[in-house]
């Protein structure tokens, strides 16, 4: 009887083809990607999120996650000028303006927190889970309090655990 090819003939069934080496790479492969480390660059640190402002009333205005991007809808008479917009009362981006009835679209990866870390801002190609969007304030000074957006939950967000 002639022994199947890749196999050793004898008592004991060992596969000597190319499968071990694929599954090696393989292995190497998950391996290396599972060392992707979160996003962190500290030149990129802001300032602490201002708790001591508190949040004096929730306004008209939408905030919606799609894909790595956060869109925010203004549906209110507010000029938004010269604000710091606050995501999850961590991550922070400064922003020029929001006009009244505009419609906006910030790249969640351009916020970034007091140490330097990013959300995960998720997309096609994300190692991590997307940070989701819970909590949106605006901070237009220093001394006022912060109003809060309408953040709208993804429904993969509502569904994790």
């Amino acid at each position: 009887m002639m022994p199947a090819a890749g196999f050793l003939h004898r008592d004991v069934a060992v596969y000597t083809g190319s499968m071990p080496k694929v599954i090696m790479l393989l292995s190497c492969l998950l391996l290396v990607g599972g060392c992707f480390p979160k996003r962190y660059n500290p030149a990129k640190a802001t300032k602490m999120y201002p708790a001591e402002l508190g949040q004096s009333e929730v306004v008209e205005v939408q905030v919606s996650r799609s894909g790595s991007t956060m869109k925010v809808v203004n549906g209110t008479a507010i000029d938004f000028r010269d604000i710091k917009l606050w995501l999850n009362r961590r991550y922070m981006l400064e922003v020029d303006r929001i006009a009244p009835g505009e419609t906006v679209r910030f790249d969640m990866g351009s916020f970034w927190d007091a140490w330097g870390g990013g959300p995960n801002p998720g997309g096609l190609l994300r190692w991590y889970l997307p940070t989701p969007v819970v909590l949106v304030q605006a901070q237009i000074d220093e001394t006022s309090p912060l109003i809060g957006f309408l953040a709208i939950p993804d429904v993969d967000e509502l569904d994790r655990n």
